[in-house]
Order: C-alpha cells, then structure tokens, then sequence
C-alpha cells in the first residue's frame, strides 16, 4: 500500500510559491484546565443549546 503524506499530497497538486514550512499540531499539546465545575459546565452546554 502507498502511504502519501496528506501535506505532501497537497503541495504535489499545487506548489507552494514561498518556502513556508507545512504547520503541524504538536502531538504533546493538552488543553488548559477551565477550572469549572462539572455542573457549571452543563449549565452553560444547556444555556447554549437551549
């Protein structure tokens, strides 16, 4: 099976004219903590959604 890069796949159909660098996501990345309650979480969700 080929395993195409999706970045590479992309920039094969259309080239970048510039030298930038394809950004990628951190796989270390972790999301700060809200410092919310669960249940002021779920009151704000039900606000949202109605």
């Amino acid at each position: 099976m080929n395993h195409i890069n999706t970045a590479t796949a992309v920039t094969a159909v259309k080239p970048r004219e510039d030298d930038a660098a394809v950004a990628r996501a951190v796989t270390s990345w972790k999301p700060f903590p809200c410092l919310l309650t669960r249940r002021e979480l779920r009151d704000l969700i039900a606000k949202q959604l109605g």
